[in-house]
């Protein structure tokens, strides 16, 4: 076998590998996307109910940020929506849920008593860190800062497009007082994701298609003509085969017989 066969054979070999990975992978995130959406297109999160005694519940440090001098359309491009409906405990109770940037968050719960989300356990708990602080808080209404709110005494639903920045989700009474039980639903949805999974899987078509090609070239037979004089002539199978030709010899007892003699001396 040939070099140049050797080679190819190795990397269509090398080449299946992550080619079957990457065709895996696309075909997963098409399937696992396309079966776990809502009508909407939302994947969903239901949390277990978020108590507190404190003024709010929080969910801090939500962070949407490129690599570092990344242009801002990148994360535009990717288009993800974020879906939050809040149902408080009692029907009677009026609920706002509300996101703003980090820092005015903080500035608006400084000195107040809240609660932080900082985790969710394996079963959809969250996990909380109190901040110590007052009980009293102006009303979430009467903020400007916020970029995206909801309230209501049913369900509440705030949708937002995610941009770049640190963000803060606060669930709170819709007149501040202390003592908030809700019910979250999460819902988020990314445009980028099937024709990410698209392009994975014809990626790995592609990928699997060169190491096939490169297999069979590498395992193909040999098919280069032999020269003709080169080829054994082989008869008809039954034909007898012709006698083998003998080279004329001359026996020792010849050169000694009297006929060679007369024959050397008329020579001579």
């Amino acid at each position: 076998m040939r070099a140049s066969r050797v080679v190819a054979l190795v990397f269509g070999c090398l080449l299946l590998i992550p080619a079957i990975a990457v065709l895996v992978t696309g075909g997963a995130i098409a399937v696992g996307y396309a079966a776990g959406r809502d009508d909407d297109g939302y994947l969903n999160v239901t949390l277990d109910r978020l108590e507190t005694d404190t003024v709010a519940i929080t969910a801090d440090d939500l962070g949407f940020t490129t690599e570092p001098g990344s242009p801002d359309w990148v994360l535009d491009a990717l288009d993800t929506d974020l879906r939050i409906r809040a149902t408080g405990a009692d029907p009677d109770d009026e609920i706002f849920i509300g996101i703003a940037s980090q820092r005015d968050v903080d500035d608006y719960l400084r000195g107040v008593a809240h609660d932080e989300v900082i985790d969710l356990d394996d079963g959809l708990d969250a996990v909380f860190r109190t901040q110590p602080g007052g009980t009293s808080v102006a009303p979430p209404t009467e903020q400007d800062f916020w970029v995206a709110t909801a309230t209501g005494s049913d369900t509440n639903e705030l949708r937002w497009e995610a941009t770049s920045g640190q963000w803060a989700v606060v669930a709170m009474n819709a007149d501040g007082t202390p003592g908030v039980a809700v019910d979250v639903r999460v819902g988020a949805k990314a445009a980028f994701v099937m024709p990410l999974a698209f392009f994975l899987i014809g990626l790995g078509v592609v990928m699997t298609i060169v190491g096939v090609v490169l297999i069979v070239v590498g395992t193909r037979r040999d098919t280069t003509p032999v020269p003709a004089g080169l080829v054994p002539i082989v008869p008809p199978h039954g034909t007898p085969l012709p006698p083998p030709v003998v080279p004329p010899t001359t026996r020792v007892d010849d050169v000694d017989s009297p006929a060679e003699r007369e024959r050397q001396d008329v020579s001579t």
